[in-house]
């Protein structure tokens, strides 16, 4: 590891533990700039109320961390590769609500055995 790398990655460290993510569960690495991140993102104070409530905490919380990252002198790059969350297309999303609508989506494109029966006969 050289030098900046290092510096980086007490950088990121020391904002993992003052930020309200529990940091025990993330791994930390960096390689020429580019920080990796990677394990289960969980904040430790979650706000009461409703799974909404909780979600967009979590999505400010990561919007936020994110940033702070990027703004550490030498970093060119952050890779996310946390097991509950993915970013895509600039969102944060949950990767069980993915897995849900993923699911959604296969059961309308696969036709009902009616339907398949249908189109054998005709």
């Amino acid at each position: 590891m050289i030098k900046e790398d290092f510096v980086i990655q007490s950088e990121v460290r020391r904002m993992l533990i003052r930020t309200s993510i529990d940091y025990t569960k993330v791994d930390l690495g960096t390689v020429r700039g580019v920080v990796y991140l990677r394990g289960t993102f969980r904040p430790i104070h979650l706000p009461a109320g409703n799974e909404e409530t909780m979600r967009t905490y979590a999505v400010k919380t990561l919007f936020s961390f994110e940033k702070k990252i990027r703004s550490i002198p030498g970093v060119t790059d952050v890779v996310f590769q946390f097991i509950n969350w993915r970013k895509e297309k600039g969102q944060w999303i949950p990767t069980r609500l993915m897995k849900k609508e993923e699911q959604r989506i296969e059961k309308k494109e696969e036709p009902k055995e009616e339907e398949k029966e249908e189109k054998n006969e005709g």
